[in-house]
């Protein structure tokens, strides 16, 4: 049995990392709502930094990524990518971010996070240098051949979004062109390692809520290389951040595909 204070000081170390103490290591106040929710502002401290961060089965580092990804309020996103930094990750590396889940969450949420990282980085002063990892010089085929290994590396023969078995000729066409760009631009570049980008996308679609696409991935997830106490995990640190049906839906998909395998 701990104290609720204890639990409280459990959730210090991670905020240091995350460059949310004040100069004797104490967590910087939200003045708003200590003024009028400090409830609220105790809840956070307690039940999301002190009972979720400090747990170990995730690193601070995946559990910053997962909350970058599903996050769509613009002052959440704001300070998660302000701590992402703070924790080490390069400004590329979170402009990753958004580039991922490009085809997961629709253009429209990944530029709006993208401009969100680019008001971070004025605002730090801070100088990004971007490279250009797609490779123009390469033709359609190569492309697709390129996506095709990406994604037999990470699904393996199961194909994810059912168009492989169809006849019709607009899902025949969406196939090639998911292959080509989701796999073979998106999933191959570099800043990112494969575990990063799957935690990124199982949070991001958990947050989506699409189920049978969180069954796909989470089977993949395995496949890469993450635990099934990581990914199930996961699921458990999102609840402060995309609600309690989201994350227990997330769950339950996670036992009945693991308990499959």
């Amino acid at each position: 049995m701990v104290s609720l204070e204890e639990r409280l000081k459990a959730g210090f170390p991670a905020l240091s990392r995350l460059g949310r103490t004040d100069e004797n290591g104490l967590p910087r106040r939200n003045a708003m709502m200590q003024e009028i929710a400090p409830d609220l502002a105790r809840f956070i401290g307690e039940a999301c930094w002190g009972s979720l961060w400090s747990r170990p089965q995730l690193t601070v580092e995946q559990r910053s990524l997962a909350v970058i990804a599903c996050l769509r309020r613009d002052d959440n996103l704001d300070g998660h990518i302000e701590a992402g930094l703070d924790l080490g990750f390069s400004p590329e590396q979170i402009v990753e971010i958004p580039i991922h889940l490009l085809f997961y969450t629709g253009a429209p949420i990944a530029n709006t996070a993208l401009h969100i990282c680019y008001g971070v980085f004025k605002r730090r002063g801070l100088t990004i240098n971007p490279t250009r990892h797609h490779d123009t010089s390469m033709d359609s085929e190569e492309l697709y051949d390129r996506g095709v290994a990406q994604r037999q590396l990470i699904m393996g023969d199961h194909i994810a979004g059912g168009l492989e078995e169809s006849s019709d000729s607009v899902d025949q066409d969406w196939r090639r062109y998911l292959t080509e760009y989701l796999w073979g631009a998106v999933w191959t570049r570099p800043l990112l390692d494969v575990k990063q980008r799957m935690i990124c996308t199982l949070a991001a679609l958990s947050e989506i809520g699409d189920e049978q696409a969180l069954r796909n991935y989470i089977r993949a997830a395995i496949r890469v290389g993450l635990s099934q106490d990581e990914v199930k995990e996961l699921f458990y640190h999102l609840t402060f951040y995309i609600g309690l049906p989201h994350a227990r839906r997330g769950k339950a998909l996670a036992n009945d595909v693991l308990s499959s395998l």
